[in-house]
């Protein structure tokens, strides 16, 4: 095992621990008591729930990924195969498959782990209906135990045809599962806000909020103090400091940049300011060809937004100064390309302040392309 891992859940010796917020969550699966997670992404939300479903006792996990549904049917076959998963053997396989008869489910295997893959009937699943028989297949899986039921990345929901009508079937259903937690987690937070803040919505208030956010600087540095003694480095709090100010505190990019510095040095003596440089280059080196993907199709003005974002900052993006810094024409113009650069998921906007997703993305734009 690597010193770092980065991209994958994280568990073990490579996850930090962050013991407060890992006890709310524990105690709410345990408890019933439905959660919203929310956090950037790759802040480490899902290794967070995880470590924390670990902690649990005579609970069951179902996980299902959301990411990129598009329709009914996709949801449908996430959540089918997450439950067929749910245990060791054919058990749950088969369970699942009776439970969801009425959509005509089909298995095949994930030719890249050998793990079954349900499908239900396209056209017996493009109905909101078919809600109704997923949730009512959780319901009956948590007859015998509780089933902590883990939707991520729960804001792609809103991508459906018709996301309201979902989310008020949904929600009708699963209010009345009260031996069932489920944790709704999400990494685009306004849209997390439309569906669990929003009075309008059919989800308001209908879960407990945990933000997860940096972990506390001291906590993070003695965690990487440690892993980078497993690789035989020697790193002071201020170079680690440095780091996490690079990867703008977020848990994945952070191990990352630290799996890149332990590649580059040399493992004489304490890393220097010259080892982060090499390890930024190189990150930078490996993410080249997505950036330049990302960016390919911006407009100039929206170059130009994304560029004064990055070397100036992302509180005052209206004002006189930095309209005339980052070279836009107005205060209109940064608005609409601002508000194009969060559709394509590159910046966001939080707590008053214009940030770019990506802390290497951000390095990049500030000239490291040039």
């Amino acid at each position: 095992m690597r010193p770092f891992e980065y991209g994958c859940v994280v568990k073990g010796d490579v996850f930090c621990p962050r013991p407060e917020i890992e006890t709310v969550l524990v105690n709410n699966m345990q408890s019933g008591q439905n959660t919203v997670v929310v956090g950037e992404r790759r802040m480490g939300k899902t290794s967070l729930i995880m470590s924390a479903f670990s902690k649990t006792h005579r609970c069951r996990l179902l996980y299902a990924d959301l990411l990129n549904i598009r329709t009914i049917t996709d949801f449908c076959d996430r959540v089918a195969s997450a439950a067929s998963r749910m245990g060791k053997g054919h058990t749950f396989l088969q369970r699942t498959l009776t439970f969801l008869a009425r959509l005509r489910p089909t298995i095949t295997v994930d030719p890249h782990n050998g793990m079954p893959v349900v499908s239900v009937d396209s056209y017996l699943a493009e109905r909101e209906s078919s809600f109704e028989d997923i949730i009512a297949m959780i319901e009956k899986f948590s007859e015998k135990e509780r089933v902590v039921v883990v939707f991520d990345e729960f804001q792609e929901i809103l991508k459906l045809d018709n996301p309201e009508q979902a989310l008020a079937t949904l929600r009708s259903k699963i209010q009345f599962l009260s031996e069932t937690c489920f944790v709704y987690s999400g990494s685009v937070r306004r849209d997390m806000v439309r569906i669990f803040v929003d009075y309008k919505s059919p989800f308001y208030k209908s879960a407990a909020t945990l933000n997860v956010g940096p972990i506390d600087d001291d906590c993070f540095a003695e965690f990487l103090q440690r892993r980078f003694a497993v690789g035989g480095r020697k790193a002071s709090k201020a170079f680690l400091l440095k780091v996490l100010d690079t990867a703008n505190r977020i848990s994945g990019d952070v191990q990352q940049l630290c799996d890149a510095i332990l590649t580059e040095s040399d493992g004489n003596g304490e890393l220097s300011e010259s080892d982060l440089r090499n390890g930024i280059a190189r990150v930078l080196k490996q993410e080249a060809a997505s950036f330049e993907l990302q960016t390919e199709n911006l407009t100039r003005y929206q170059m130009k937004a994304l560029q004064g974002v990055a070397k100036f900052g992302g509180r005052n993006v209206f004002s006189a100064e930095f309209i005339t810094r980052s070279g836009l024409s107005s205060a209109p113009t940064a608005k609409r390309a601002l508000e194009k650069l969060i559709a394509l998921g590159i910046i966001y906007h939080h707590e008053g302040e214009y940030k770019i997703f990506n802390p290497f993305l951000k390095e990049w734009i500030r000239g490291y392309n040039e």
